[in-house]
Parts: structure tokens; sequence; C-alpha cells
């Protein structure tokens, strides 16, 4: 059974692809010993699953999301929105729940959002916490807790996952949809990894992407795949051609970071990196933490030895991510 948040990664070569097949190997080998406390939810005997549900239209664009709901649960379940990765170009929802949070008990919902051109800064932060308002404005549809809904990703959904978890309620992402108008998009909790956390430091880290041709002509190279860290194609296009290389471009490169949010009062948060991450190099997830524990916030972190961009590893991990559900959902 996939793991929703694994879906649309972006995968740089088969080594990488290998080491996440062992890495579900594990999860699913030993996840029922670490998750055998009650669940928040109640047991949960079964799931059932909703797909494509519609949670707003936005500039033309009618955004879903897929529902995994614990079936005869004894009271309203706790909630994880899933956030894909996908350098926020490509991906989609998950078409089922992981057994890491069904055997909790936990209710899983995994969102599209705008993508490519079409999405972008801040567009893509704004369907994410309007896909949020959707699930508290339903909660009693769903069965669900409106007080307990967390978010979680990787990769680009690490990155979206932070920012929903760090931004104040006026965010200024577009706001709620008309029927959303009103509805909180705050979150307990956000489990975020192997995300960027400083576009800024993003664009500098990446390779050049100019291109000169005959008499001097300058032109700007599309991404390439086999390039690691190849951020700033990326970010041209994500940032609608601004990028910082002026005060105000790097004022909204750090708006739209989560090293730009950093405040004492926000939820609590995972953050995880890999170490030898290859297209988010430099634990941007430690930078992050560190200065999120100088401000005071309640933040947890780690680093898989040797890790590339792929879910965090090792049975410890997945003790902390256990221990954080249950702090997040207490």
């Amino acid at each position: 059974m996939p793991i929703p948040f694994l879906a649309g990664w972006y995968m740089t070569d088969l080594r990488m692809k290998y080491r996440l097949l062992l890495c579900l190997a594990l999860i699913l080998r030993i996840s029922p010993a670490l998750f055998s406390q009650d669940k928040p939810g109640g047991p949960a005997s079964s799931y059932r699953s909703e797909l494509n549900i519609p949670y707003c239209t936005v500039e033309g664009h009618t955004e879903t999301l897929n529902a995994f709901l614990p079936v005869n649960a004894a009271r309203p379940a706790s909630v994880l929105v899933d956030i894909h990765g996908g350098w926020w170009m490509n991906g989609e929802p998950a078409k089922n729940a992981s057994p890491i949070f069904m055997d909790k008990g936990i209710a899983v919902f995994s969102i599209a959002y705008r993508l490519g051109q079409e999405g972008g800064f801040p567009q893509n932060i704004r369907d994410c916490r309007n896909a949020i308002r959707f699930i508290r404005k339903n909660a009693a549809r769903f069965h669900i807790d409106p007080d307990r809904i967390a978010c979680m990703g990787g990769s680009a959904g690490g990155y979206l996952t932070l920012m929903c978890a760090m931004v104040p309620e006026d965010f200024a992402d577009g706001g709620p949809t008309e029927e959303l108008k009103g509805v909180s998009a705050r979150v307990c909790g956000g489990f975020g990894f192997i995300g960027p956390t400083d576009f800024v430091r993003f664009w500098n880290q990446g390779p050049d992407d100019i291109l000169t041709g005959p008499a001097g002509m300058k032109s700007f190279r599309g991404p390439d795949d086999k390039i690691p860290d190849d951020s700033r194609p990326r970010l041209r296009l994500l940032f609608h051609g601004i990028i910082p290389d002026s005060d105000s471009g790097r004022a909204l490169y750090m708006k739209m970071s989560p090293m730009g949010q950093v405040r004492k009062d926000i939820p609590p948060l995972l953050i995880a990196d890999g170490e030898k991450d290859p297209i988010v190099p430099g634990l941007h997830g430690k930078e992050l933490y560190e200065k999120l524990k100088a401000a005071g916030a309640d933040a947890s972190y780690w680093m898989t030895p040797g890790g590339g961009h792929s879910f965090p590893q090792g049975e410890a991990f997945l003790r902390m991510l256990n221990e954080f559900l249950d702090h997040i959902f207490k």
C-alpha cells in the first residue's frame, strides 16, 4: 500500500528509487509494533475512501482531494492533510492511505493544488490552506475533529506543509474563496521533510541557467533533471519571473520561505533532512530548526545519516514520528 505523502516525489535515478523501496519495506515491517498504542480516533476496523472531492474553485480551476476515513470510529478522528511533492510542477494526490496512520485511526486527506505556471507562489499556498478550510468546514460530514488537523509532506510538499503551519491567519496569499470565508486555516502541527526552507539560499545554491547565444544574446534554459539542485529555472517560473537580485525580490523570496515566517507562536513542527540530499542540499531543515528553537518555538528535528531526497529512515525516526503524532493529537 503506497505511502500517501510519497506520491509525485521528484526522483533523480534508479538508485534513489531503490533506496526508497528499502525504506518503505522497513516502515511496513516494523510499523505495527511502533503504532500499537491507543488510537486518537478510536479503533478503526476499516477505512473508506472518497476520491476526487472538489474543495474549491479559483481562477477557473477546481481543485480536489482524496479522503481516507476510519469507519465506526469511537469519536471524531484526528486529521493529517497530505501535500504531495514534485517541484511544485507535477505530482498528484495519493490513491491510498498509509498503514502508519491507519493503525492510529487518523483520517488522511491527500490534496491537489495548482502546479507550474498556473500555480507558483503564493497560489499553491492558498490552495493548500483552502483545502484545510474545506476539511474543517465539513468536519461533521467526515466525522473528524476540527481542532486536530495537522499537515505533512515531503520535498515541495514539505515546504508547503511548513508554510501552512507557520504563516499567520491573514497571510497574503489571496485568502479563502467565497464559500470558505470565516473558516480558519490553522493546523495543530506539521511534519515537513526534505523541503527547501530559504528560497534566497536555494536560488544561490542553484547552478546558472543563463544561455549566451550569437552576438551575446542571453536566454534562460529550462529545468534539467540531470543537474543536481537545478532550482533557478523552476524558481523563475514559480515566482512569475521575479528573482532575488533586488531588495524587493529578496523580500518576496523570504516572505514565501519558512525562514521568513519564524516566530514563537506556531504549532509544533517535526522537520527532517537527508544528509546527502542532492535536490535540497545543505540541511535546510536544520537551519530552520535552529532558528525556531532560538525563537522559543516547539520544533523537533531529524537528519537521516547518509540519506538522500527520500522519506526519513530508521527505527529511531519512526519512534520520533509516533511521539510527534501523539504530541499534536493529544
